[in-house]
């Protein structure tokens, strides 16, 4: 019986997602200045995590990105720090879209599956549909 031991990596562990999140208003376009802002400010925001941007779309209606990790995370917690942290650039930078109501420029919830593959335009419109019948538009 012999023992064969693999020599490991960092990236033999790790993970990815693609993730999606919509604007609170449907009336939002992402598809203008905020765009490339939005993309930018992603960047930065996972460069100072040591996180790995595998791609980006912004969409009039979206914003999706997928990510890879060499450390464990919860979803939970990079999703609150790139949503907190967006909405807040957002809302400074751009303060024709502050409705005065709220300090989150997303709407509420998130899409995220493993993997970085984009996800199916299809499931993307489920999403949305969803997500605004919660809203009650």
């Amino acid at each position: 019986f012999d023992i064969v031991n693999e020599p490991t990596s960092a990236e033999a562990f790790s993970v990815s997602y693609t993730c999606l999140l919509i604007p609170r208003s449907p009336l939002q376009d992402l598809n203008n200045e905020l765009s490339g802002s939005l993309q930018n400010w992603l960047v930065s925001i996972c460069e100072s995590k040591h996180w790995q941007i595998e791609f980006q779309t912004v969409r009039e209606g979206y914003f999706q990105w997928g990510l890879r990790f060499s450390s464990p995370i919860q979803i939970g917690q990079f999703m609150k720090e790139i949503r907190t942290r967006t909405s807040e650039l957002v809302l400074d930078h751009f303060s024709d879209l502050r409705d005065g109501t709220t300090t989150d420029f997303w709407a509420p919830g998130y899409l995220v599956v493993l993997g970085t593959r984009p996800h199916p335009q299809a499931l993307i419109e489920h999403y949305i549909k969803l997500i605004r019948r919660q809203q009650g538009n």
